[in-house]
Parts: C-alpha cells; sequence; structure tokens
C-alpha cells in the first residue's frame, strides 16, 4: 500500500515536472519567435532608412529623361540632396609683383582644372545650380560649380582660355562699379564673356562695401543697382549674388528678397544644398597653398 502511494506520488511529480517542462520549452519558444520578429523588424526598418529619400544613401537615377541626357550627356544622374561643392577663385596670375594669398598661377590652376576633368565631375552653370536647389531637378553626380570673385581681368586673359581648353563652365561674381577700372574687366569683356556660354556674370554688388555696415536702404540700393546694371550690359537676367566677404545681416537676406534674386553666397565652408536658406548658400575658398588633391579632397570629402 505504501509502495503504491510512493510510486502515485512519483508519478504526479514526473507529470508535474513534465508540464513545468513543456510551459517552459513553450516560453522559449514564444520569447524566440518574438525575438525574431523584431530583429527583423529592425533590419527592415534600417533597410527602409537606407533607402528613404532622406538618407544618406545615394542612389543614381537608373532612367534619366531625353532632356537629362541632352544636358548632361550619359554621365550618372542623382535627385538627392548630398550637396554641391562650389569653389569660390579669385585671381589667376603670374605676375611676380603682386603678392595675395588668393592669387593662384596659371599652371596651379590648370592642374586643379585638370584633376577636376580626370576625376568625372561635371562643372554646373547657375542656371542648373538653381534648379538643382530650388527646382528638384537631376545633376550629375560629380557636380561641382566654379566661382570666381571681384572680376579681375586676369579672369579674362588667363581663366577664360584654359576654362575653353578644359570646356568647363563658371562664374564670375563682378563689383559692377570697378567695371573698366585698371586691373577689372571692361565692359566689352564682360560682354564676351557672357555670350561665350560657358561664364556666368553675376553680381558682387556695386561697391564692394561690408553689407552689415549700411542701413538696409543702402544695402537695397547696392542689391538693386548691381542687379539691373549688369542685366542692362549683357542683356540676361541676374539671378545670383556673392556678398563682398561672404559678410551679410537679416537686412541683406530682406534686400535679397525684395531684389528677387535666387541664390546668395557667403563663404561659409561647405556644400550648397537643399536645405539651405537661398541668400546663405556655402562655398569653399580656396588659395595658392591648393594642391590638385587637396581640391579632390574638398569635392570628394567635405560634408554638406
Amino acid at each position: 500500500m505504501k509502495e503504491k502511494k510512493n510510486r502515485k506520488r512519483f508519478n504526479n511529480s514526473r507529470r508535474s515536472n513534465s508540464i513545468k517542462l513543456v510551459k517552459i520549452v513553450s516560453l522559449l519558444v514564444v520569447i524566440g519567435i518574438i525575438a525574431f520578429i523584431g530583429i527583423n523588424k529592425g533590419i527592415n526598418s534600417f533597410a527602409n532608412m537606407a533607402t528613404s529619400p532622406n538618407s544618406d544613401k545615394k542612389d543614381v537615377i537608373e532612367n534619366p529623361s531625353e532632356d537629362e541626357k541632352k544636358e548632361f550627356g550619359e554621365v550618372p544622374l542623382i535627385n538627392d540632396n548630398r550637396g554641391v561643392p562650389v569653389i569660390c577663385f579669385h585671381s589667376i596670375n603670374d605676375d611676380p609683383s603682386v603678392k595675395s594669398p588668393i592669387i593662384i598661377s596659371k599652371d596651379k590652376f590648370r592642374t586643379q582644372l585638370q584633376a577636376i576633368k580626370d576625376n568625372g565631375y561635371t562643372t554646373l552653370t547657375m542656371a542648373q545650380l538653381n534648379d538643382y536647389l530650388s527646382k528638384d531637378k537631376a545633376i550629375p553626380e560629380k557636380s561641382v560649380v566654379l566661382t570666381f570673385d571681384d572680376g579681375y581681368r586676369d579672369n579674362y586673359t588667363n581663366v577664360f582660355p584654359i576654362l575653353k581648353e578644359f570646356n568647363m563652365n563658371a562664374t564670375i561674381f563682378v563689383i559692377q562699379s570697378y567695371l573698366d577700372r585698371d586691373g577689372y574687366l571692361t565692359t566689352d569683356q564682360v560682354k564676351e564673356l557672357s555670350s561665350s556660354g560657358i561664364i556666368d556674370i553675376e553680381s558682387h554688388t556695386v561697391s564692394h562695401i561690408d553689407l552689415p555696415t549700411m542701413s538696409y536702404e543702402e544695402q537695397l540700393k547696392e542689391l538693386k543697382n548691381s542687379k539691373e546694371k549688369l542685366e542692362s550690359l549683357i542683356n540676361k537676367p541676374i539671378i545670383s549674388i556673392a556678398y563682398p566677404e561672404g559678410k551679410y545681416n537679416d537686412d541683406t537676406k530682406k534686400a535679397f528678397s525684395e531684389v528677387g534674386y535666387s541664390m546668395g553666397f557667403t563663404t561659409e565652408r561647405g556644400y550648397a544644398d537643399r536645405d539651405d536658406n537661398s541668400a546663405e548658400l556655402n562655398r569653399i575658398c580656396v588659395d595658392y597653398t591648393y594642391k590638385p588633391k587637396d581640391i579632390l579632397k574638398v569635392l570628394k570629402n567635405l560634408k554638406k
């Protein structure tokens, strides 16, 4: 009798342990399923984030339109917000009597452009940059904008022939009242450059004055007169302005909008992108110390 009770107690205990074991195994299975689902969701979420328009993934357009092919050729095109490097040059000159950090020799400038060309970059016009920034138009995957501040005469005598040689676009921001002065572009040169098909003439104000030191009315006059007089000279719209020494304030931005510019450039280092205020676009100023490898480093590695 006692043996039967012990056997019954043993069987009950074994049955209880088996039930517990089943429960534990079931619980582990449920936990495993939940973990598996969670991991999959995490992977899918990461994948979706990587392919979303706002991610850092750089997607090349698979089937560009015929208009895009006609404008840019067969180079890969993108339409994300990686931004565009806008390079700021000044004077390209070999005159040993003129010393300044902003003066780059012709040979060095040529090697810089050669490096840009050899690495497959497309030089954009101001209109193309504006279309990309404000109209969500596609541009080549490797794009760069070349700009020159002040309107030195060597931009015509030295820069223009080299640009033609490389078939590259560029923009010259001219100081309107300095035209025809010694060392600066003449009005005839500006007209020729503008009609060349590779040079955009844009505004660098009337007198290259420190804009933030002026009243709103004075700034408005500087920006308005420069735009109107240059448009009258070249018979083309002036859509952008580079602020003297990159300086501006809220009144500058107000005048910028009032006059009707599309893009305003500073000297704040970085890429110009769609998140920027159109009146506060970044540029990258280079000087005589820049070697071709330094230019390429800026084009490839600088963040927006």
